[in-house]
Formats: C-alpha cells, sequence, structure tokens
C-alpha cells in the first residue's frame, strides 16, 4: 500500500540523509505524499451517499472544528460569530463536520497557516447559512468557474478533491455551497442548509 511505500521511504531517508539532496528523491516523496493524501481523502467519502440523519447542532460542530485545529495553526486568529437561536437540524454530522473541516483547512492554507479565519452562522429565508471568511489573497479570476471541479487544485501537494467532495456532501443534505471570490483580499464560502 501507498503508507507502506510511504514508511519505508521515511525508513531510507533517516539512515541515508543525503538522499535528501537529490532532485529525483524529493519528487519522489512529494508524489507520495500526494497519492497517499488523495488515498485518504478517497476513503474518507467511500460511504458518502449515505447520510446517518440526527439532530444537530451546527454551531456546536463549528466549535469542534476550531477547537480541533487551534492547537495544529497556532498563527491563526479565530474570529466567530454564531447566532445561538439557531435550533438543531436534520444532517449527518460527521459529514457536516468533514465538510466544515475541508472548507476551514482550505482557508487556513489560503494564508499559509497565518491570519485570521472569520465564522458566521444565522438563519437566512428559512435556511442555515455558515459562512468561512480568510484573507488569503482570494483565487485567479480564471480558477474560479473550475473551483469545485474534480481534481482542480492550485496546491503544490492538493488533491483536487477537498472543494469536490465538499460541495457533495451539502448538495447530499439538499443545500448549496457558494464563493464570493475578491482577489487580492480573500475568499468567503457559504454553506446554506435547509432549516
Amino acid at each position: 500500500s501507498v503508507a507502506l511505500i510511504s514508511s519505508s521511504l521515511q525508513l531510507l531517508e533517516q539512515k541515508l540523509p543525503i538522499l535528501k539532496k537529490e532532485f529525483h528523491w524529493t519528487n519522489t516523496m512529494d508524489e507520495v505524499g500526494y497519492l497517499k493524501n488523495m488515498i485518504l481523502e478517497i476513503s474518507q467519502t467511500g460511504n458518502a451517499e449515505q447520510l446517518k440523519l440526527e439532530y444537530t447542532d451546527v454551531n456546536s460542530i463549528i466549535r469542534q472544528v476550531c477547537h480541533f485545529l487551534k492547537d495544529s495553526y497556532p498563527g491563526i486568529e479565530w474570529k466567530l460569530h454564531l447566532d445561538h437561536s439557531i435550533e438543531k437540524i436534520q444532517a449527518d454530522s460527521g459529514k457536516l463536520q468533514q465538510a466544515l473541516l475541508n472548507l476551514i483547512k482550505n482557508s487556513i492554507e489560503a494564508m499559509d497557516g497565518h491570519g485570521i479565519v472569520t465564522i458566521h452562522s444565522s438563519l437566512e429565508n428559512n435556511k442555515v447559512s455558515i459562512q468561512i471568511t480568510d484573507c488569503g489573497g482570494g483565487i485567479a479570476p480564471e480558477l474560479e468557474p473550475k473551483i469545485f471541479d474534480l481534481f482542480m487544485t492550485s496546491k503544490k501537494h492538493g488533491t483536487g478533491l477537498g472543494l469536490a467532495i465538499t460541495r457533495h456532501i451539502i448538495q447530499l443534505h439538499h443545500g448549496k455551497l457558494e464563493l464570493a471570490n475578491s482577489p487580492g483580499t480573500g475568499c468567503t464560502f457559504s454553506i446554506l442548509l435547509p432549516k
């Protein structure tokens, strides 16, 4: 498996540190890392069509995801503006958590791990709205129409699966995932879910 290959290469690198200086070695390690990420993301969505619906507190999931990421990204300032009048909704809490995790990590990576992530939750036209805003410079206008396409990525180690998977999860909940892009400033991803 790819995980075994990756582990073997890391052990070899520890025994022979000189390998790090080899151009082809670095490329090989990058490609194995890319494959590992792709397989992990595909495996996480193997049962994406099957939702386990339960009454879910959206604000609680937002707080859990932020708490999970907080220690890994000390350079991020978190601003949460959560509407506590939002009632629980029917959702698959695990998949909704995965969708939020994908979007928030996307925002963090756009800022290279340093900046402000702002998250709003609110009720809009009888829908629950979750907005995630970063100050990562936005997306190049030519990439914007393709941002939710499978295998579309502008990241060196990106798989191009994260946003496509996230949109699929939201659509399974009969919701929408939208992008408001401000090139040079940042992005806002908005999730709209039926109340």
